[in-house]
């Protein structure tokens, strides 16, 4: 893979400023090092383990859209919410978008920018929501789900996210942190290190985060459900199981996607 970087515009992302500089690493004692080995083994497991992770050869191969230099974009292993659902993910195993260096989150920013400009064409806007829990154990690998909604929907959906999150807030939050928290740039000005969130964009310009005050009560898929109800889909669909498409489908739908995706793929650009 070419160690190029492409950009959508010449200013890079100026909104997007990282205040987090690196730090020179200390000396540490040999207690230090063994209490961190058995961590390290564990995060280094699950890497293993990770589906999502390139480096992984049981990853499914044949659901992958573009490869950039630190991202990818793939459609869903499961059924989609909707024709047209994707997902973009980092090539390498991190836990969220908050934690991601600078390169990752330019390359997320134009994998968005390009999804906005291809389903406009359909008259589409895109709801962008990442979900982050289970930080302790490194065991979820970063997401992205990439909704394309019709442009009405859109424009009603922030109502239907802030109304489902005051419901669960009401009922389970213990701690004082605004129940949603406006977005506009960087996820580290607004988001603790090591907190568990919730974050949806509708677009690039605006949209909000949640922080999850109890994980056992806000679910992997409390974005897909909000927006079944937004979009009239079959209410069973929010209690079972997520079912896997067939591959014959899922061959049929990559086809599919990459027709539309082509004339707009900035991946091309690092050929």
């Amino acid at each position: 893979m070419h160690n190029k970087q492409y950009n959508m515009s010449k200013s890079v992302e100026d909104e997007y400023e990282y205040g987090d500089a690196p730090t020179k690493k200390g000396k540490r004692t040999r207690e230090a090092h063994q209490e961190n080995r058995g961590t390290q083994r564990h995060i280094l497991t699950q890497k293993e383990r990770c589906l999502y992770c390139f480096e992984n050869p049981s990853r499914p191969k044949h659901l992958v859209i573009a490869i950039g230099n630190f991202t990818y974009l793939m459609l869903p292993q499961f059924e989609p919410l909707v024709p047209g659902h994707c997902v973009i993910l980092p090539l390498q195993h991190e836990s969220s978008t908050r934690t991601v260096d600078k390169n990752v989150w330019e390359e997320i920013r134009n994998f968005k920018k390009c999804l906005l400009k291809m389903f406009a064409q359909q008259d589409k806007d895109v709801v962008f929501m990442e979900t982050v829990i289970s930080l302790v154990k490194q065991q979820r690998h970063c997401m992205i789900e990439c909704i394309p909604v019709p442009c009405e929907v859109s424009n009603k959906a922030p109502m239907y996210f802030k109304k489902a999150i005051d419901e669960v807030e009401e009922e389970w939050s213990q701690h004082e942190m605004k129940k949603l928290i406006p977005t506009s740039g960087n996820l580290r000005q607004v988001i603790p290190e090591n907190f568990a969130y919730f974050h949806v964009e509708f677009g690039l310009d605006r949209g909000f985060v949640h922080v999850i005050d109890d994980e056992s009560k806000f679910g992997a898929g409390f974005g897909l459900n909000v927006l079944r109800g937004v979009l009239r889909l079959p209410g069973e669909d929010m209690h079972r199981r997520r079912r896997h498409e067939s591959m014959d489908n899922q061959k049929q739908a990559v086809a599919g996607f990459m027709k539309d995706w082509e004339p707009f793929d900035w991946t091309k650009q690092l050929e």
